[in-house]
């Protein structure tokens, strides 16, 4: 299990970087979520969609990579489980930050 653990903790982390990645090149312009395929929707609910309809939930996939993370720091205490908790919490920080620009802009 922990073997385990350390590739799926870091894939999930860096899961709603590769969907952005992804939406990028499959969607480039327009709303996704009018878009015809399932893929493409999928792919925007797992990157952009939180930002852009600025809803105070980090994107699933993270959230849910750091919990495994913080799961796994608590009860094996490996280097894996230590990286995935900085990667993750990194990602969280940053992911607060860019939350909080539309909050500033509308604030002002």
């Amino acid at each position: 299990m922990k073997k385990l653990s350390c590739p799926l903790i870091l894939l999930l982390e860096v899961s709603p970087f590769l969907a952005f990645a992804s939406l990028a090149v499959l969607h480039p312009v327009g709303d996704p979520q009018e878009a015809g395929s399932f893929l493409v929707r999928l792919l925007d609910y797992q990157a952009t969609y939180w930002m852009r309809n600025a809803l105070p939930v980090p994107p699933p996939l993270l959230a849910l990579g750091t919990g495994l993370a913080l799961y796994a720091w608590l009860r094996w205490r490996t280097t894996c489980s230590r990286v995935g908790l900085v990667i993750g919490g990194g990602l969280l920080l940053l992911w607060g930050l860019v939350m909080l620009v539309p909050l500033l802009l509308h604030v002002n």
